[in-house]
């Protein structure tokens, strides 16, 4: 029976040493799951992703749009130059691709907003990534330095185990029972057999200690295999982001270089449309505004107005000075005091340029096409400018750009309740200050050509709730 055991313990050991021995010589494997996969995922959501995708075609498509309509009126202003520039049908031309190169720049201005946010995105994303890849990559190399320190410890164990297999072969299969059997005496067996069963210990220790030795190699670098394979999927998605930065960086400074060549294209268009419509309005006397007005300009001077009528702001917070030609001017706020309460007889109104009833520039547009929103009288320097309806004055401001010196005149309600405003520009004198009480056919200011204005006129405005609507509905001689 002892004897049987210790054949069949040898035999494992050789068999062992087979395995171990196939085992060094054709490497490590690692059997990693198969279905384990990293996604790249970027912080946005497939909504807002095609929702940014829309508008920027939408952007695009009015762009394409917008260069078209530009061609058309260049090949009509160039056909225009050829007869005579001194006519507005010309400057009219030159005005509406002025017109269209502005609302050009506009999506040029949304896109390099865009590109500059979606850069700031993506560069804050790849520094966030190309972070997470350093710690991946320090982890992948303590991984692997850690299964080298093992690969180390096997090959001592596996060198050991092998010195004590060829000693076993060596000694041949029936060394160990030719040991015992060749025992002089009983005390002598005993004690053969002792040894024998403490080196059998010995190498079952060795063997097992080799068993737990190579599996935490194989899961060792089974991790290590797959946080390579998440380390290579990262690499990859930061190799595209990066690709995709520098796209949109080649994109913003074509886009940049593209509005920089317009704005320069644009500002001598405006030259040349300022001069041509400055000589030919001194030529026929019809006088109105400038066309090419700075957007901003209007935007501040509008909001002020706004801001007034709907009581945000005291007139006296945005009147820049009352007029130095009254002896005594007050500075009383205005309110919203009911000359007229609720009656449609506020807009039974009186030209404001008394005997000058010719019209430069109409309602709602100039001969551009360029939105007005009120009807300009040319007048001489000096004509008298009057209330055209009994009521308050709201406002008084000097300004050098937009409406010049200009007047303001708060006259109560209509029958519908919406309340009225009338708006006199481009006065040379104010004798009139916020808070006045003012009459129908009272002289409020002298006519001029300050502001935005190419010769002396008025440019008068009706607005209903600061809703501009045509003057010539409501003026009567």
């Amino acid at each position: 029976m002892k004897r049987n055991n210790i054949i069949k313990l040898t035999a494992l050991f050789v068999s062992v040493s087979v395995f171990f021995v196939s085992f060094s010589a054709g490497g490590f494997y690692s059997y990693a799951d198969e279905s384990t996969s990293v996604q790249y995922s970027g912080e946005e959501t497939t909504s807002s992703v095609q929702s940014k995708l829309e508008i920027q075609k939408q952007l695009e498509a009015q762009k394409e749009e917008f260069e078209k309509n530009i061609a058309a009126l260049e090949e009509k202003i160039a056909l225009l130059a050829s007869e005579s520039k001194d006519t507005e049908e010309y400057i009219d031309a030159l005005d509406a691709k002025i017109g269209y190169v502005n609302k050009q720049l506009t999506v040029l201005d949304t896109q390099i907003n865009d590109y500059y946010e979606e850069i700031d995105a993506l560069q804050k994303e790849i520094d966030e990534k190309q972070e997470e890849a350093d710690t991946l990559q320090a982890e992948v190399e303590a991984v692997q330095a850690k299964i080298d320190n093992l690969k180390n410890k096997f090959l001592e164990k596996h060198d050991e185990y092998q010195q004590r297999m060829r000693a076993v072969y060596i000694a041949g299969n029936y060394s160990v029972v030719a040991a015992l059997l060749t025992s002089n005496d009983l005390s002598n067996f005993l004690t053969r057999y002792e040894m024998i069963k403490s080196i059998s210990k010995k190498d079952a220790k060795l063997l097992s200690d080799i068993q737990e030795e190579t599996k935490r190699i194989l899961a060792e670098e089974s991790d290590l295999n797959e946080k390579k394979a998440n380390l290579d999927l990262m690499k990859a998605g930061l190799y595209l982001q990066k690709n995709n930065l520098e796209s949109k960086k080649n994109k913003l400074a074509q886009t940049q270089e593209s509005v920089t060549k317009k704005k320069i294209r644009l500002a001598e268009d405006k030259a040349e449309s300022d001069k041509l419509f400055a000589e030919l309005t001194a030529k026929n006397g019809m006088y109105s505004e400038f066309r090419n007005e700075d957007e901003a300009i209007k935007k501040a001077v509008e909001d002020e107005i706004f801001a007034v009528i709907n009581g945000i702001k005291n007139p006296d917070e945005v009147t820049l000075a009352t007029t130095s030609d009254r002896e005594h001017a007050t500075t009383k706020a205005y309110k919203f005091t009911e000359i007229y309460d609720r009656s449609d007889a506020v807009l039974n109104m009186t030209y404001p340029v008394p005997g000058h009833y010719g019209i430069s520039a109409g309602y709602p547009n100039y001969s551009s096409g360029e939105y007005h929103g009120a009807i300009d009288f040319p007048c001489p320097t000096g004509s008298k400018v009057v209330a055209a309806q009994s009521g308050v004055v709201s406002l008084v401001k000097k300004l050098e750009t937009s409406y010049g010196y200009y007047v303001m005149i708060y006259h109560g309600t209509d029958a519908s309740g919406k309340h009225i405003f009338t708006l006199y520009g481009h006065n040379s004198a104010i004798l009139v200050s916020p808070g006045d009480t003012v009459s129908k056919g009272q002289q409020i200011a002298k006519s001029g050509s300050t502001g935005n204005s190419t010769g002396p006129h008025c440019h008068f405005e009706i607005r209903m709730d600061n809703q501009k609507v045509n003057p010539k509905n409501y003026l009567m001689k």
